[in-house]
């Protein structure tokens, strides 16, 4: 296992391929260039609104369960190899986990230590990503009723960077006669997606998100 973990960072059997651009609805580029006409904005409000599909099945489609059941068991098994490579990696005094390493190293490469300095590239990563399947469980998890849904809360918070990043005035505002634009953009993204999102709600949202400057 060791060695197929290590070898996956070295084959790469696909050449790579360019990223695609992700393409908005006519009605959300039309809300995205009506607030600053940059191909560059639009992309990332194509970027943002493709999130907010993408976690709005997540949260409310049928794969919700079966993803979480999936995250549980590599967060486990990630969870005791992390434990069993820094067993291996302790050399004095050497534990059974070291000796089995350099066993492995010396059928795989004739050289016992060379399975060793790949445990450790190998460790490094499963710690990021031990880390990363927990704050997905916890993003996964079922949410209270009065809490914001991740949809509406990564996209308000990526629109938020966004808007820091091309120097828009960033407001939450909502009235009869007037919405900020960031509520209008947020509600378009929404509708993208096929939900429906009212501005008050909107408005919620980009209250609760988070400055990117913090």
């Amino acid at each position: 296992m060791i060695a197929l973990l290590a070898n996956l960072q070295e084959v790469d059997p696909m050449p790579p391929q360019p990223k695609k651009k992700r393409k908005p609805t006519k009605a959300l580029e039309n809300c995205a260039r009506a607030i600053t006409d940059s191909d560059e904005f639009v992309e990332h409000v194509a970027n943002i609104a493709d999130r907010y599909r993408h976690e709005r099945l997540l949260e409310e489609g049928p794969r919700k369960a079966d993803v979480r059941k999936s995250l549980r068991e590599f967060h486990r098994h990630a969870t005791a190899l992390t434990a069993w490579l820094r067993q291996a990696n302790r050399s004095a005094p050497a534990t059974p986990e070291h000796d089995a390493v350099k066993k492995i190293g010396g059928v795989l490469y004739g050289v016992p230590s060379l399975a060793l300095g790949e445990s450790q590239s190998v460790l490094s990563w499963l710690v990021q990503a031990e880390q990363a399947a927990g704050h997905c469980l916890s993003d996964t998890k079922p949410l209270p009723k009065k809490s914001l849904p991740n949809a509406q809360r990564i996209a308000a918070e990526a629109l938020r960077a966004t808007f820091a990043h091309h120097k828009l005035k960033w407001s939450a505002t909502v009235t009869k006669q007037k919405q900020s634009d960031a509520v209008k953009i947020l509600c378009a993204i929404a509708a993208s997606a096929g939900a429906a999102l009212t501005p008050e709600a909107a408005r919620a949202a980009l209250l609760g998100s988070k400055n990117p400057t913090t």
